[in-house]
């Protein structure tokens, strides 16, 4: 399968991270091998991040403009990892040139409209589109679902987000998508309500205005609450997600607390004391293999193409979690709690 990336983002000793995601992409392609998968063009409008890409992947074509590079290479595949405004038009433009298959960074789109958009433009042309959301493929976050549907917990009755620093639309949505799968949603609950309150930066991220400080609460169809604070006022020394029950808990922790072997740690009912996952693999990746979470996933998302299995990371299967991060914007906007289906299709985020 040929596939291409759009949006190569900076080099440099963070490149694989939140701001040059496209290198974590292209390595896992590269790790899938030629056989499954091959890499052979990239588009960024920096030149400088075009030549570096080219540096770390040799062979493969770069260019300035996206839209020549699809109409010219006609890749089957197509990464997204460019801003998120430009994301819809680049999904559309992809789907006209033949791709079957995409993979769009977080946060999917910056409205409901635009996003449902997207999934029915991909349906019309016979394609999928899936979001990276690698970490569900980590054990840290297995071992905590797995223990709450096994009910170790007992009957979830809240959950909190911590996230340390402003910004929800970066690190967000996958805190977001995280605390929603543990819980199973939208299998065994559903998000009902949205309450947010939001103090604006005046720096936008990524071309989108973003929060100095928020803090919002999502009430659920069978009554458990979950919590969201981010900003750079938020409690020290806590959990970043952490899930209670009537009989324990389980958490996530972005280091492991000092003597611990992992970040996932949880008080169940079935134990004594604090039980503690022993694993390697950390919050973002394997502690030795930084690629690990966005290996397992590309292998997942090839998998269900030649399959034609559901994925877990389909557009349409992830789309609570984008609603609830857009309805936490929106209720700040309208100063009211909303309910949800979110009524608004446009984007919350005000320029």
């Amino acid at each position: 399968m040929r596939a291409a990336i759009i949006g190569c983002g900076p080099s440099g000793p963070a490149r694989g991270g939140a701001h040059s995601i496209s290198y974590a992409h292209g390595w896992a392609m590269r790790h899938a091998g030629e056989a499954k998968i091959q890499l052979v063009a990239a588009a960024s409008r920096k030149e400088k991040n075009r030549d570096d890409f080219v540096a770390e992947f040799p062979g493969v074509n770069s260019y300035e403009d996206y839209r020549v590079m699809l109409k010219k290479e006609r890749p089957e595949f197509v990464v997204i990892c460019a801003f998120p405004p430009d994301r819809e038009a680049m999904v559309q433009a992809a789907l006209e040139a033949g791709a079957k298959a995409l993979w769009v960074e977080k946060p999917f789109a910056i409205s409901m409209g635009s996003a449902c958009r997207m999934i029915e433009a991909a349906k019309t042309h016979g394609a999928r589109i899936f979001v990276n959301f690698q970490r569900r493929f980590g054990k840290p976050f297995e071992w905590v679902k797995q223990a709450i549907a096994a009910g170790r917990i007992g009957r979830v009755i809240s959950a909190q987000i911590t996230q340390p620093g402003p910004q929800l639309i970066d690190f967000g949505p996958h805190l977001i998508d995280a605390a929603l799968n543990m819980m199973n949603v939208p299998g065994e609950r559903t998000p009902t309500k949205v309450l947010g309150a939001v103090e604006w930066s005046d720096n936008p991220y990524q071309g989108v205005p973003a929060e100095q400080q928020l803090i919002g609460t999502v009430r659920f169809s069978d009554g458990a609450r979950l919590t969201i604070e981010t900003g750079s006022h938020t409690p020290e020394r806590v959990p970043i997600i952490r899930i209670n029950g009537e009989e324990g808990f389980a958490e996530l922790r972005l280091s492991p607390l000092p003597g611990e072997p992992s970040v996932a740690r949880g008080l169940f009912r079935d134990g004594s004391g604090i039980s503690i996952l022993k694993t390697d693999e950390n919050f973002h990746h394997g502690n030795i293999d930084k690629n690990l979470y966005v290996d397992r996933a590309l292998l997942h998302l090839l998998d269900a193409i030649a399959t034609g299995a559901p994925s877990e990371l389909d557009a349409s299967a992830v789309l609570p979690g984008l609603e609830v991060l857009l309805a936490l914007f929106e209720s700040s906007h309208q100063r009211r709690m909303l309910d949800l289906p979110l009524a608004q299709q446009e984007s919350p985020f005000h320029f």
